[in-house]
């Protein structure tokens, strides 16, 4: 494979209007920059999410750097917008960089034009700056640093880098935007006067302590914002970049969606993420794939917000549900079959939803955080009711003891149990939980909580605990765990 010679760009006649050379440099950052290096540890840090899967993309980020800030390209921002130096839009760039043939539209463009940039593989941009002796090397180190198979990449390798639809392409000037590497100017980008240090500096160097020489692009929410548990949020801020050169801290999330559906989960995130960006945010249709239902229905709700639970992402949706009860629902991402945009003036939407919006109090993501910090469990809109556990001495030492689990967990003596379930039990059941407590020791643990009933999140957590963590209230709660014990009893050691 042969490294290829330079750029290719359209030969459509060009407009007389050009930069002046002052304009020029700043539209190529100060004078452009030789080249940028794509280094295992820029690639990492252009990477949202998982390099494994994002590979290909962080490569062409480091591509849009070249294209934007190096010097021997320069050439692509010799005609822009009359009156607006520096300032392109997607269509713009469009225009400029692809050969006349290029597809317009959603598809992937076909093998259409050997001169056409999209023909390039991801291997002929790496080697057109490292150079073929240096592949095999920059190959290894990839693989090496950032966890990738050798044979995997290899075969990304030969994929062309932007031969992807131009939702792709108009995606990665979002991505660059939010790593304080572009500048977005209403519906146009503005390359920066100068390129952040954590770019260009030496690949043995962390990332520079001046947090305003930090990719912190302007919708960056901070540590705090995105992870519930404060304590960790300030290990990530404290540890998330490498210690003196080497990553020492390391995140492992379970999420259950298999490959097949990452790329609808990411479509449904960004299709979101679009909608969230207009000054009145619509109302959506979903065909939702329900487990419980075990069929899909269509549900219109307004969109409030995405969070990642008990190893997936879902969409809190504000208006119909799959059962049919309720205002309050939390989609599963790569359940959501389909998802349309709607007009707040459809026929589709039910009262309620319309008439939240006509008195301007659609809920925000504020009001569910604070639901879920006020009652245990994801499943927020579900009734809440208190909950008492109790765990064997020795567990609850190694276990349970000086953990975080809620703002409403916490130990109670062996008396407040006898209080509480005389005073909230319902009559029938009272004596029967009464007499469970007493034949209890005094010597274990007992917790009380605040939860969601009903909540698997919340119900999942308690079968861990299992057997040596115990439901004593509410009854109807104990009674499901109780009937999960005998059917498992049953599994092992026959009926």
């Amino acid at each position: 494979m042969t490294a290829s010679k330079g750029l290719p760009l359209s030969s459509r006649k060009r407009h007389s209007l050009k930069l002046s050379q002052s304009q020029a440099s700043a539209v190529a950052g100060v004078g452009g920059v030789e080249r940028i290096e794509p280094s295992p540890l820029l690639l990492q840090r252009l990477t949202r999410g998982v390099f494994c899967q994002h590979g290909l993309r962080s490569l062409r980020l480091w591509v849009w750097l070249q294209l934007l800030y190096g010097r021997q390209y320069r050439s692509l921002w010799e005609e822009v917008t009359p009156g607006t130096p520096g300032l392109f839009s997607y269509a713009q760039w469009r225009d400029r960089f692809f050969t006349p043939g290029h597809p317009k539209g959603e598809e992937v463009p076909p093998l259409h034009d050997r001169r056409c940039p999209c023909s390039r593989t991801a291997y002929d941009w790496v080697q057109s700056v490292v150079g073929s002796a240096g592949m095999e090397a920059w190959i290894e180190q990839v693989c090496t640093e950032l966890g990738v198979e050798l044979s995997e990449w290899h075969e990304r390798l030969q994929q062309r880098l932007f031969g992807v639809t131009r939702r792709s392409l108009a995606d990665d000037l979002r991505l660059l935007v939010e790593l304080g590497l572009l500048r977005r100017r209403g519906h146009k980008f503005e390359p920066l006067e100068r390129l952040p240090a954590w770019v260009t500096e030496a690949v043995a160097k962390a990332l520079p302590r001046d947090r305003s020489e930090r990719p912190s692009g302007g919708m960056m929410a901070s540590a705090e914002v995105l992870f519930g548990n404060l304590d960790f949020a300030s290990l990530a801020q404290r540890y998330a970049q490498p210690v003196a050169g080497v990553q020492r801290f390391f995140v492992h999330v379970d999420y259950v969606v298999r490959d097949g559906q990452i790329d609808q989960v990411e479509d449904g995130i960004e299709a979101l993420y679009q909608l969230w960006q207009q000054p009145q945010v619509p109302p959506v249709r979903l065909l939702y794939r329900s487990s419980r239902l075990r069929t899909s229905r269509s549900c219109v709700v307004y969109p409030v917000c995405c969070y990642y639970m008990r190893r997936s992402i879902y969409l809190c949706g504000f208006g119909q549900t799959p059962t049919g009860q309720g205002q309050w629902y939390n989609f599963r991402l790569d359940h959501i079959e389909a998802l349309e945009a709607l007009s707040w003036d459809s026929q589709e939407l039910p009262f309620f939803l319309h008439q939240a919006d006509q008195e301007q109090r659609l809920p925000v993501p504020d009001e569910i955080r604070a639901e879920m910090e006020s009652v245990w469990g994801f499943d927020f809109y579900l009734p809440a009711r208190l909950l008492i556990l109790r765990f064997e001495r020795q567990f609850h030492e190694g276990y349970v003891a000086r953990t975080f689990r809620h703002e409403t967990f916490k130990q109670i003596s062996y008396e407040q149990v006898e209080r509480h379930i005389r005073e909230l039990a319902e009559p029938d059941d009272r004596e029967r939980l009464l007499s469970v407590w007493r034949s209890r020791s005094p010597e274990d643990a007992y917790y009380q909580a605040l939860y969601r009933h009903g909540d698997i999140n919340v119900q999942m957590r308690l079968r861990a605990w299992r057997p040596l963590g115990e439901v004593l209230f509410p009854g109807e709660l104990r009674d499901e765990m109780a009937l999960e014990v005998k059917q498992e009893h049953g599994w092992y050691f026959g009926d």
